[in-house]
């Protein structure tokens, strides 16, 4: 009787333990980028080919006003962007609307896109109060971060990470 005794509390210790490690994620099921995205890869892929075609160079600064709205952020580039614009903006979308990048608002915020808190990112060069540059940042389906820009009608695509 005793022994069964001492095997019901070591088994009982045992199922505690490992309760505790499973729930505080040290052993249990992984999780992917994905499952800690409150948005979905197909919300993202959509927001891209949406903005790829409402966006065109020269639309001027009231007319993505109206496609977009006033929730923009006046990026301060402290002279990094040489690249003869009077202005920039940078729109966040499908992200967590709580989330403040570490970096500057002209670098594009890796950490951010890779753990899910920014969604799409829409950067946006004036000149004259008309885009003559904009790029598009995001976590493309293959989790890896995704770069389209189109400077003066020249349009490129790349994988960042």
């Amino acid at each position: 009787m005793k022994n069964k005794k001492g095997y019901l509390l070591i088994f009982g210790l045992l199922v505690v333990v490992f309760v505790i490690l499973y729930s505080t994620g040290i052993i249990g099921r992984s999780v992917s980028i994905q499952e800690t995205q409150s948005i979905s890869a197909n919300d993202v892929i959509n927001e891209v080919e949406k903005i790829k075609n409402e966006v065109k160079i020269g639309l001027t600064m009231n007319e993505i006003k109206q496609l977009y709205g006033s929730n923009y952020t006046l990026v301060n580039d402290n002279g990094d962007l040489e690249n003869g614009n009077d202005e920039h903006w940078t729109y966040r979308f499908l992200g967590d609307v709580n989330y403040k990048p570490a970096g500057p608002d002209h670098m594009i915020d890796e950490e951010g896109m890779l753990s899910g808190k920014a969604g799409v990112e829409l950067f946006i060069g004036w000149k004259n109060e008309k885009i003559t540059l904009f790029t598009i940042t995001y976590l493309g389906t293959d989790k890896h971060i995704h770069f389209y820009s189109n400077v003066n009608g020249k349009i490129e695509e790349s994988v960042i990470k």
